[in-house]
């Protein structure tokens, strides 16, 4: 593995870790607006260095829509408090700190059928990027 390809796997791999953990935030987005995606997803994402899988879960709070993200080395849940639509595509953002140095992080969900989506992992605004499967439970 490449000096570089291990320092965007990093990066990427803090981005799912290091973003402020705390209780669920609500969003702004409305429940009903974000119906299909409810429930536990198991999002498995392709990247040059192999697979990488995260549980999401996005659930109603009073109205508003929760999420919450873990994988294999985040084993307590952080919370995803930007959510919004675009056209069918949900997306999620948050943001992260690397060694101090913070970034941007983006999931994008697209429809794919009953219960899959099409799933987009961007970091920095297109700096790195892995695409891979939703899959609800």
């Amino acid at each position: 593995m490449t000096m570089k390809s291990w320092m965007i796997r990093t990066l990427v791999m803090a981005a799912c870790i290091a973003a402020p953990l705390g209780a669920s935030a609500q969003s702004a987005l409305a429940t009903a607006d974000a119906a299909g995606f409810l429930g536990k997803w198991t999002i498995a994402l392709e990247s040059p260095q192999g697979a990488f899988e995260q549980e999401l879960t996005l659930k109603d709070e009073g109205g508003k829509v929760v999420a919450e993200i873990m994988n294999q080395m985040q084993t307590s849940p952080q919370a995803i408090t930007d959510l919004s639509k675009a056209g069918a595509d949900l997306v999620l953002k948050f943001a992260g700190d690397f060694q101090g140095t913070p970034f941007a992080a983006k999931i994008t969900m697209t429809p794919d059928g009953d219960n899959k989506a099409k799933v987009v992992f961007d970091v920095m605004d297109g700096q790195f990027t892995m695409a891979g499967t939703g899959t609800k439970k």
